[in-house]
């Protein structure tokens, strides 16, 4: 039985998700098995009540396990999920790991901020609830390529504030952190021109030069918005292949 590790920065609760996790996946657990309770789980890994309950909650919220009142929790087939950490990486993700383009990061702000109402929206907050705000400039080989803003109900991951996203990727640190498994996504593309003078300096492009906009609305397995981020993208760079 593997153990939690308390001198871990890695929380509790992610590292029980994550043994619970690779239980259901190398089919040690398998659909329609009970879940261990939470009691029980408290007993076999000397942990508190909510930290259990948020381990399992996580499995819940990503279609790992499915809750029935009065029965207990039961794994799902989850042959059909859709792992946005794995399947659909960020850009400094697939980058890095397979070492094929050299890029680099510019954090233009980082704060916990009250979003515009479209973000509000997508997000379905709260009047004046914050969002987790994250603006970058991504650079291919020191040119700047994609302008990209980023905002997250501040709600699921209080004081991320606070990390310096320079060199880390933010897929990493939501699901390493926070235990938040994005699993579908909505993208929509369109052509468009640089929104402000700021977008202009930073991407070293002119006024009327064409750049690629996505928007994208990012939920979890039960259909609950994640993550709603804008990118310009300037489509003009040149790779050397050999």
């Amino acid at each position: 039985m593997k153990s939690l590790d308390r001198n871990s920065p890695v929380p509790l609760y992610y590292q029980l998700y994550t043994i619970l996790l690779e239980q259901i996946q190398s089919q040690e657990l398998k659909p329609g098995d009970l879940l261990p309770t939470e009691l029980a789980l408290v007993e076999e890994y000397n942990i508190s009540r909510s930290t259990a309950r948020q381990a399992i909650m996580d499995l819940v919220r990503n279609g790992y396990v499915v809750r029935e009142k009065s029965k207990g929790s039961f794994v799902q087939d989850h042959s059909h999920n859709v792992q946005y950490s794995g399947r659909l990486k960020g850009f400094s993700g697939i980058s890095r790991e397979q070492g094929i383009i050299e890029l680099t990061t510019k954090v233009l702000e980082c704060a916990a901020v009250v979003p515009p109402k479209i973000v509000q929206e997508a997000l379905l907050l709260e009047e004046n609830e914050k969002a987790f705000y994250l603006k970058r400039i991504r650079s291919i080989r020191g040119v700047p390529n994609t302008y990209v803003e980023d905002w997250i109900p501040y709600r699921i991951c209080e004081g991320i504030e606070k990390i310096d996203f320079t060199d880390l990727s933010l897929y990493d640190i939501l699901e390493k952190r926070y235990g938040i498994l994005p699993n579908n996504a909505i993208r929509s593309f369109e052509s468009c021109y640089a929104d402000s003078e700021e977008q202009i300096k930073e991407l070293h492009v002119r006024k009327n030069t064409p750049l690629l906009r996505c928007t994208s609305h990012v939920f979890d397995a039960q259909g609950k918005p994640l993550e709603y981020f804008v990118s310009l993208t300037n489509g003009k760079f040149t790779v050397r292949e050999s």
